[in-house]
């Protein structure tokens, strides 16, 4: 690895560390230069901001994700658990997402971060595509789906990028309000987003299983524990 692609790969492992320690508000540039003993013309020929940073960690995160999936997939005979596997993975509420996610979220709705939304929400559908187009296609050869139109994947990984941007959007507003977080809204997200891509492939009903309620209401309850919030 080159000296500079050595430098990047710093900057990112560190502003990621001190992001999800800190806070991404309470990080700053000299922060992060100050652990890697970097100048800040040394930062600004890799990234033009401390926001393009959380891009670039949000594009790297999305292909981690999908890695992992891809890898749990592989060990999944059976078509409709392997497309429920993908699909669930997709979704950035796994263990390993938290500290992440928990830096994130608070930022998510920001007129000046949406630009680093859409990128993680097109990161995570461009890496996650091939994943579930094998998967769907295995279903549809066993006769499991029968999508309603030929190319379904698009709309079905914009479904799940809206499941689970309203359930961070429902996170950070009950950890501001200092509430729990209502298993019942979770479930009305999760099902229409179920329902709909069950429409959409013509699954069979039910067939098509995200995470479960579980998993949303304990990711939702140790995040509002751990999010920080800037003034």
């Amino acid at each position: 690895m080159r000296k500079g692609d050595e430098t990047k790969q710093e900057i990112l492992q560190v502003s990621e560390r001190l992001f999800c320690s800190k806070g991404y508000d309470e990080t700053s540039i000299q922060n992060i230069l100050d652990v890697i003993h970097g100048s800040k013309g040394g930062f600004y020929h890799h990234f033009v901001s401390k926001e393009d940073v959380l891009r670039t960690i949000c594009q790297r995160r999305a292909e981690a994700a999908a890695e992992r999936a891809g890898k749990a997939a592989l060990e999944t005979a059976d078509p409709l658990k392997r497309l429920a596997l993908v699909l669930s993975r997709f979704l950035p509420f796994q263990r390993e997402d938290l500290s992440f996610m928990c830096m994130l979220m608070p930022i998510l709705d920001r007129t000046e971060s949406a630009f680093v939304r859409v990128c993680y929400q097109d990161a995570l559908a461009e890496a996650f595509l091939p994943l579930l187009r094998e998967a769907e296609n295995a279903c549809r050869a066993a006769d499991i789906t029968r999508p309603v139109v030929p190319e379904p994947y698009g709309p079905v990984l914009t479904l799940l990028n809206t499941c689970w941007y309203e359930a961070a959007r429902l996170f950070v507003r009950d950890a501001r309000g200092g509430v729990k977080t209502d298993p019942a809204q979770l479930l009305s997200l999760m099902d229409t987003a179920r329902r709909c891509i069950e429409a959409l492939l013509d699954a069979p009903f039910g067939s098509i299983a995200l995470l479960p309620l579980e998993t949303w209401y304990a990711f939702a309850e140790e995040a509002g524990s751990r999010m920080k919030f800037g003034n």
